[in-house]
């Protein structure tokens, strides 16, 4: 980016002109923006996501915040946003977990320590109790199984073994649940979960509604989802995030923020296959002014 054009950004900061502001914006991609507020700072000695909390407004601004941020920034900071004061916002903590890679979640370790002084497993821990801190630890501990070629043998095998561990008995042992679903590979986990519906006539996905509760069981359903549909999550979170009365614009910026450069393409295949609609008219409907006209950039539309 130019000096030309950082001072335009500034400019257009200071006056308020939210229009330009967006414009600059979605003309860079996301490793530009993130360039471009290292060069702001270099330049004007101010940091440029103050300057947009300062000068912009509502979900705008949260929106621009959220993309002039390094991924894995961004990440350490939902963890953190979702821990910090009273109580947790296990939505959050699960969704960035379990949808994370191990190799990202170390970086997010790194940068939340870097960032906030405080050790994410440590924090985590005091977050929570239970299996589902059990598992919540086992996904940022444990490197998951990168097996492609899966024993056919060994995933029947697990498949029974869930099926004692659940429907196949009175009570649940969940940290057979815990073992598997932390440490398998998306291929391994595909073809138990194959072999499971083969003999007991069930898919995971309703195993896991029927046989566990609360907060784990939203857990398994997300790791699930992200190892073997992460793209059809998605689109169920942006549909929920916009259907009915009211908008939930927290969940569509988290969700459009998070996949912009992953899977967006695939998301909204999903969308319009799940519902019927295109995505970019169900944002159109739900959201207005710069706005829409940046969530509808961000996914590839106008």
């Amino acid at each position: 980016m130019s000096d030309e054009e950082l001072t335009k950004l500034e400019t257009a900061l200071k006056s308020k002109d939210e229009n330009t502001v967006t414009e600059i914006t979605i003309n860079h991609t996301s490793t530009e923006r993130i360039k471009l507020r290292e060069n702001y700072k270099k330049k004007f000695k101010r940091e440029l996501l103050d300057d947009i909390q300062k000068y912009t407004k509502s979900d705008l601004c949260k929106t621009l915040v959220s993309i002039y941020k390094d991924p894995i920034e961004y990440d350490a900071d939902l963890l953190y946003s979702a821990m910090k004061g009273i109580g947790t916002n296990d939505e959050i903590l699960i969704e960035v977990i379990s949808f994370r890679s191990f190799s990202r979640l170390t970086k997010i370790k790194q940068k939340f320590k870097e960032k906030y002084g405080k050790d994410l497993i440590s924090e985590v821990k005091s977050e929570t109790s239970g299996d589902y801190k059990t598992t919540l630890i086992a996904l940022l501990e444990t490197e998951r199984s990168n097996n492609k070629n899966p024993d056919l043998d060994k995933c029947k095998e697990i498949a029974e073994e869930l099926y004692k561990a659940g429907e196949g008995k009175i009570g649940t042992n969940e940290s057979v649940f815990v073992k598997y679903f932390t440490t398998l590979s998306a291929e391994e986990l595909s073809i138990v979960g194959k072999e499971y519906h083969l003999n007991h006539k069930k898919n995971l996905v309703s195993v896991i509604e029927n046989e566990i509760s609360g907060d784990l069981k939203k857990l398994f359903k997300r790791i699930l989802y992200g190892l073997l549909s992460p793209s059809e999550y998605f689109a169920r979170q942006i549909n929920g995030a916009v259907k009915g009365i009211g908008t939930n614009d927290t969940q569509l910026i988290r969700s459009i923020v998070s996949r912009m450069d992953e899977d967006m393409k695939m998301i909204k295949k999903y969308y319009k296959k799940l519902f019927g609609k295109e995505m970019a008219e169900d944002i159109k409907g739900d959201t207005s002014g710069n706005y829409q006209k940046l969530l509808l950039a961000l996914i590839g539309e106008k």
